[in-house]
């Protein structure tokens, strides 16, 4: 199987730290991503697919949290609690 347990990625001032989650008993793996934004957790992701390699899992996630900093950004409003 192709692993990879953890890769940061930096986005739009943001750091996505992404790791793998679980591993099923049939070998799939799903992600996880904590999304940071001035050294403070702001969001956590978490993948509800299965993936056979965990690097695409890990590519999966990053897209996912990514998509969430640009709504953010697009809808980026003033009275929300975080």
């Amino acid at each position: 199987m192709d692993y990879c347990d953890s890769t940061r990625l930096s986005y739009h001032g943001w750091e996505i730290r992404s790791h793998l989650t679980s591993v099923s008993f049939d070998g799939t793996v799903a992600a996880g991503a904590m999304l940071y934004f001035e050294e403070a957790c702001r969001c956590h992701i978490i993948s509800c697919r299965q993936f056979v390699k965990g690097v695409d899992a890990i590519h999966a996630i990053e897209t996912k949290a990514s998509l969430w900093i640009d709504d953010r950004e697009n809808n980026s409003r003033t009275d929300h609690v975080e």
